[in-house]
């Protein structure tokens, strides 16, 4: 049965966040008069596409502290003000996702990026259109959902919005482990998107179901597949 509905992480899958990540933490610690974290530990971080509370957690000494709250608060009012501008799309993002609203796809954009940064930058770079549904770390939500890799923002948020669809229906495409293993978590096909964030090898040892190297790849592999299912 071919894909109706297509899941999409947003951090390295559509767009490139990396610049503006690391210098939304850099200048995090900064701000709070902490030393900054040296390049490698940043990216290490970024590869494994963790939520940000647990990503100042691991970086935030000491390591065994509780996170003070201030941290999430002046990282992403930092990202706002300074990191969104860094922010581009990959190349096919936009001719992706026009396409696939075009061929019947439904479109959902699936992040564990604070939700109102999420949005702002989908309409900044006007993705926001094909998206049926936008989700993220919405601390507002009732209840608050853990994030990927966790299943509940697809048995709760998406399976509900779209009751009819099939798991056998259902994309999940992203960058990192945490993508893969949030598509293994929900009983969903997988498409590593090979030219973001992820660590190759540990990408690769989950096994995903399909992988890309480009955006502009994802459609044609996906007709290919209903091809070849029919």
């Amino acid at each position: 049965m071919p894909f109706s509905l297509l899941l999409f992480d947003y951090d390295g899958t559509l767009c490139d966040t990396r610049s503006a990540i690391t210098h939304a933490l850099r200048r995090t610690f900064q701000e709070l008069n902490h030393p900054e974290p040296l390049a490698p530990i940043l990216e290490g971080l970024v590869q494994r596409g963790l939520p940000l509370a647990d990503t100042l957690r691991e970086l935030h000494l000491p390591s065994t502290a509780p996170l003070p709250p201030e941290w999430l608060t002046t990282y992403r009012a930092l990202y706002t003000a300074e990191a969104e501008a860094l922010v581009t799309p990959f190349p096919g993002a936009t001719e992706t996702l026009a396409a696939a609203v075009d061929q019947g796809h439904t479109v959902v954009i699936l992040s564990n990026k604070s939700l109102a940064i999420l949005e702002n930058s989908l309409r900044r770079l006007g993705l926001d259109s094909y998206a049926s549904l936008v989700l993220g770390d919405d601390p507002t939500a009732q209840p608050v959902l853990p994030l990927k890799p966790d299943p509940a923002l697809f048995t709760q948020r998406v399976q509900p919005r779209f009751p009819s669809v099939d798991l056998s229906e259902v994309l999940m495409i992203g960058d990192t482990t945490t993508d893969l293993r949030f598509a293994q978590n929900c009983g969903i096909a997988s498409c590593w998107a090979s030219f973001g964030f992820g660590v190759a090898a540990d990408c690769a040892a989950l096994h995903p179901t399909y992988r890309i190297n480009s955006l502009s790849e994802l459609l044609p592999l996906i007709a290919d597949s209903a091809a070849h299912n029919a």
